[in-house]
């Protein structure tokens, strides 16, 4: 009986799967055999694990990646994009996958999350009753949700979009019965056979909230509205990162490194107008920690978009007071709400002293290890660790400058966080938030003659453009118009009340890739 035992241990050391029992490490350790113990270099935990009938394809104990999204998805049944690729980034079986296939199932759930109206339109098309009810509805309806999005969006061969899918339901853990199986298979051929017609009965702006598609379509009209929509929900946006860059960085050195790197990670490098590089990545590119230079801290991840409003803020300092950057070293000026820290480097790297405001305490360490990384001499910045409204300047602090990007519904974002464009736009508090806030910047912190740059990543007006006119009416503030040339490339985003609406998927060339923007620059009175 002993050596059945040890014979049992050892071919499970070999093959590496793991018998259909619920594990915790904890639990399990003390009685497995050294040689199988040695293979873990951490505990191992699961509260729940999906257990394949074959060996997994990307490792002995892990998922592949369409169980990872399905477990995923069906887990965080009605939670948004962001809490859907947490967990999945966080689950045990996520970290000891590959990283390609920890790529494909990132893109998988954004995907799925990005064309989400889509795919329930044509689900319930092909579906006598969707969503699917019952003991295995949630697991159903996130496989049928993985398959379509494969089908119509990932360019997925039909065979292991449809196969490999519909594999998750054969697992021991879920033990689907064979009609739901079936029934699943029947659904996804079909939306494979039919997949022009079905595509034809949907639109892309079927993926935003219906509130938020009338709220666009007041304000930009309906053949813009589709442009930023379709814009936001591009599925290749993943591929791209755009860089910011010390302004001391020769931008040759960095494009050379790109160009030289021995995997060939990147498909191709672009200098954008403001001149930010837009990196291109193959499948292969892996955490932006080990690319070219980033230990180094020469350069940052940065929308092109939101490096606006610091350049703003920069230029207007330059011009009022006819300075040059040596000049501007000796000005102080504030970042309100400044993590993770793009545009405070962005001002640090321009030579003036920043006070850096975040009221959050894990978003303020995640600042201090971006600038730390950067290496920007710890004399040239502060970190205030509180609410905006709270922070009153030193008296001997003269403060030239603000950069108010408020706390906002971050509609301009959906590229990144498709969530945020299927909810209807419940502002709450926010609206009094973001009056509050700047009123406090212009009343308090400001002096005569100090520049506020008021900045928001949302594409809605109550949260923009009617906040600065509600600051212009309080009287002791006066707009500093935003002239043609001034900000290289975005000249189609300049209103004509002075300030910058930069809508994505409108403006030409490659900066019809971007984020939703939008900056007003004021002077006080």
């Amino acid at each position: 009986m002993g050596k059945v035992i040890r014979k049992t241990w050892m071919i499970i050391g070999s093959i590496g799967v793991l018998l259909s029992v619920k594990y915790v490490s904890h639990a399990f350790t003390p009685i497995m055999p050294k040689h199988v113990q040695s293979q873990f270099t951490k505990p191992f935990y699961m509260d729940t694990l999906i257990l394949s009938h074959k060996p997994s394809s990307t490792d002995a104990i892990g998922m592949n990646p369409r169980q990872l999204a399905v477990e995923a998805l069906a887990r965080y049944n009605n939670k948004g994009s962001m809490e859907v690729v947490s967990y999945l980034e966080s689950s045990e079986a996520f970290l000891l996958a590959s990283q390609r296939d920890k790529s494909f199932a990132r893109n998988l759930v954004s995907t799925t999350f990005r064309r989400l109206g889509q795919i329930d339109t044509i689900l319930s098309i092909c579906c006598s009753s969707y969503p699917p009810k019952g003991k295995y509805g949630r697991i159903l309806k996130a496989c049928l949700r993985v398959g379509v999005s494969q089908l119509l969006f990932l360019d997925t061969p039909s065979f292991a979009a449809v196969k490999e899918t519909i594999d998750v339901l054969k697992y021991e853990s879920v033990g689907a019965p064979k009609p739901i199986i079936q029934f699943a298979n029947a659904v996804l051929r079909r939306v494979d056979r039919e997949r022009a017609e079905l595509l034809e009965r949907t639109d892309v702006c079927d993926n935003i909230s219906i509130r938020l598609r009338k709220e666009f379509e007041s304000l930009y009209g309906v053949e813009a509205t589709h442009k930023i929509v379709h814009q936001l929900l591009d599925d290749s946006a993943h591929q791209f990162v755009d860089l910011t860059l010390r302004s001391e960085v020769d931008m040759d050195t960095i494009i050379t490194a790109f160009e030289a790197d021995a995997k060939k990670r990147f498909h191709s490098i672009l200098t954008l107008p403001n001149g930010s590089l837009r990196i291109k990545k193959n499948s292969n590119a892996g955490s932006i920690a080990y690319w070219p230079l980033y230990e180094e801290g020469l350069w940052w991840v940065q929308d092109v978009s939101s490096t606006l409003p610091a350049i703003a803020l920069i230029k207007a300092l330059e011009k009022e007071h006819n300075v040059e950057k040596d000049v501007l070293s000796k000005y102080h000026v504030v970042d309100c709400c400044a993590a993770p820290g793009g545009k405070t480097s962005q001002l640090l790297s321009a030579g003036l002293t920043v006070t850096a405001i975040e009221a959050s305490p894990r978003r303020s360490r995640r600042l201090v290890e971006n600038l730390s990384r950067l290496k920007f001499s710890q004399d040239k910045f502060k970190i205030a660790v509180c609410c905006g409204q709270e922070w009153f300047p030193d008296e001997n602090i003269d403060v030239k400058g603000i950069l108010v990007d408020v706390p906002c519904s971050a509609t301009g974002t959906g590229s990144k966080r498709p969530d945020v464009l299927q909810k209807d736009c419940d502002l709450g508090n926010l609206l009094s938030t973001q009056e509050a806030l700047a009123n406090h910047c212009a009343d308090n912190i400001l002096k005569p003659g100090g520049i506020m740059v008021y900045a928001t990543c949302s594409l809605l007006r109550e949260e923009s453009e009617d906040q600065v006119l509600r600051l212009l009416e309080r009287g002791n503030m006066e707009m500093l118009p935003f002239e043609k040339g001034e900000m290289p490339g975005f000249d189609d985003a300049i209103h004509e009340n002075g300030w910058l609406r930069v809508l994505p998927g409108v403006l030409g060339n490659e900066l019809k890739r971007c984020d939703g923007f939008f900056a007003a620059r004021l002077k006080k009175l």
